[in-house]
């Protein structure tokens, strides 16, 4: 089976195909930045399976699905996106998709989603996450998944210090309101990201001593972030990713005196072969 993804995100597309690189069904897999490529490859290209984003530049990724079917194209087609309220999954199996994985998602989740559509189940959406674990057993098993490598992540008294070079995401509920908020030294922010593309430690040490992350690892950091979302929130409450921003040693983050007055909780995450740094998540 070879499938193409679409997604306007390259660390996504990325994240997907490497994870449909593991199934044994997947002979292959091809890459679209857009709508608008993908209906140039699709003529080219046996396609049996379409994985596409709902969000994207251009036209969008229903907007996709419903020019296909319009144009009797019937290959099966999934969306993998953050939009997944019971409006938006109406509209996606309205207009023909057979299953919504929703973000944020790790390796295991996007497999389990694709290997119950190749099995002939329904396409519902699940937001199924890792449960009955401590929080920190809960962070180290996303990132793991999400990486395909160790991660070990051990509570500790204080997070990153205002001395270093810091990065931010910020998570909102559903009435837009900042809920909670991830803060990561860039030395374990750099090392995550890397891991996630496939680049060297030597790599990640080197942005890491820089202070600053090159775009490829800024948008990779969106995708790690992302998948904390599931955890961010001590009360469970749902949130989503609503942006993530870089701050230098010295410099005072946004909303650092409601941080120290709110439920923060600090980790060291060691990361296998990487290197380890230290993270606060933050509950507003």
């Amino acid at each position: 089976m070879q499938v193409l993804v679409v997604d306007d995100s390259r660390a996504m597309r990325m994240i997907v195909s490497r994870e449909l690189k593991n199934l044994d069904a997947v002979t292959g897999v091809l890459e679209a930045d857009s709508a608008e490529a993908a209906i140039e490859i699709l003529p080219r290209e046996p396609v049996d399976l379409i994985l596409c984003d709902w969000n994207m530049g251009g036209m969008t990724g229903l907007e996709f699905l419903q020019a296909l079917r319009a144009a009797e194209w019937s290959v099966p087609f999934g969306f993998v996106t953050s939009e997944s309220s019971e409006e938006i999954q109406a509209s996606a199996f309205a207009a023909g998709a057979a299953f919504l994985v929703p973000k944020p998602f790790t390796g295991a989740d996007l497999c389990a989603r694709i290997e119950a559509f190749l099995a002939g189940e329904s396409g519902g959406a699940s937001r199924g996450g890792p449960s009955g674990l401590d929080r920190p057993a809960m962070v180290g098993e996303l990132l793991e998944g999400l990486l395909r490598r160790p991660v070990r992540v051990a509570p500790v008294d204080d997070g990153p210090a205002r001395q270093v070079a810091r990065w931010t995401a910020d998570y909102v509920d559903g009435a837009g309101s900042l809920a909670a908020m991830c803060v990561v030294e860039t030395a374990i922010a750099s090392a995550l990201s890397a891991a996630l593309t496939l680049m060297s430690p030597s790599v990640a040490a080197e942005w890491a001593n820089s202070g600053t992350l090159p775009d490829i690892l800024s948008e990779s950091f969106h995708e790690v972030t992302n998948v904390l979302a599931k955890v961010v929130r001590t009360d469970g409450a749902r949130c989503v990713l609503s942006a993530v921003a870089g701050y230098a040693p010295g410099e005072k983050l946004p909303g650092a005196d409601v941080i120290s007055a709110s439920t923060s909780e600090h980790y060291s995450v060691t990361l296998d072969g990487y290197g380890s740094g230290l993270l606060s998540l933050v509950t507003l």
